[in-house]
């Protein structure tokens, strides 16, 4: 069972990482300031794409996430997400259109402490449970702590920069290699797919990478079971007014479960659009 938590976990971090590759220059900074209002994710050479619509508060928080599925070959697109975000004190709560429900602790600085989800759906609510614990280090995610497991994700930086994460009891490995490149303000994903992306963009997982990725590669070796995984992302990017516009992924892998293998050589492409609008 570890193993099996621990791929998926690993495969959606793979999908979930913004970075940049070959780029060597700071961009200007904004000289106005912009949110995210709606982004495009398109697969399959755009046979298959979501876009995903922003709302906030008064406060200027998320406050609502809607995301559609589109196919080439459907008549109408297919609701993926509908969630909203409820602010109380030293609380975060977010509900799906499903009735799916999480709630974030916040500690005294405002960063998220813990994690707990329920279902509610037609009247019924089912007990809530502990999932996920974090702890930071001047402002910064320091561990990762999931519920039932012996060890945590201990996240390491350098100048203001997250290096690497390193997971012992699964033997899981993720390393960055970042570019001196960096934005003002917009689209940012968590090093953790588990986490909630707007959440992490407003900054309750604490302080940001200073510098975006340029690759990102994990591995998971378990020996007892005989299992191996490696992964490895490449992306591009565009850049304007001190955000990023367009974001495209390489990602390739390696796994084997023996006796089995399985080499993914020549990768996926991801596209990802962005629109934001002036403040």
């Amino acid at each position: 069972m570890n193993w099996v938590l621990a791929t998926t976990l690993i495969c959606g971090f793979t999908m979930s990482v913004t970075s940049c590759e070959d780029n060597s220059d700071n961009p200007v900074p904004a000289k106005k300031k912009y949110r995210l209002v709606q982004r495009k994710d398109s697969y399959d050479n755009g046979e298959t794409y979501t876009i995903t619509d922003y709302g906030y508060d008064n406060q200027g928080r998320v406050k609502t996430v809607v995301t559609l599925c589109y196919r080439i070959d459907w008549d109408d697109p297919v609701l993926d997400a509908d969630v909203t975000y409820t602010y109380e004190d030293h609380l975060i709560v977010t509900k799906n259109w499903d009735g799916y429900c999480r709630y974030f602790t916040l500690n005294d600085d405002g960063l998220i402490i813990k994690e707990e989800s329920n279902w509610i759906k037609d009247g019924e609510e089912t007990p809530k449970k502990a999932q996920e614990y974090y702890q930071y280090v001047d402002g910064r995610i320091a561990e990762f702590v999931e519920e039932g497991f012996p060890t945590p994700y201990t996240f390491h930086w350098e100048a203001g920069d997250l290096m690497s994460s390193v997971r012992e009891d699964l033997v899981i490995n993720i390393n960055f290699t970042r570019t001196p490149l960096s934005v003002d303000h917009g689209y940012v994903i968590p090093p953790l797919s588990s986490m909630d992306e707007e959440l992490y963009m407003m900054g309750y997982y604490g302080k940001q990478s200073k510098h975006l990725e340029s690759c990102c590669e994990l591995s998971l070796e378990d020996h007892e079971n005989g299992i191996f995984s490696l992964n490895k992302n490449d992306y591009t990017y565009t850049i304007a007014d001190g955000h990023i516009v367009e974001v495209v992924r390489e990602t390739y892998g390696k796994t084997k479960i023996e006796p089995m293998d399985y080499d993914m050589t020549t990768g996926r492409t991801i596209v990802t659009t962005l629109t934001y609008e002036e403040l």
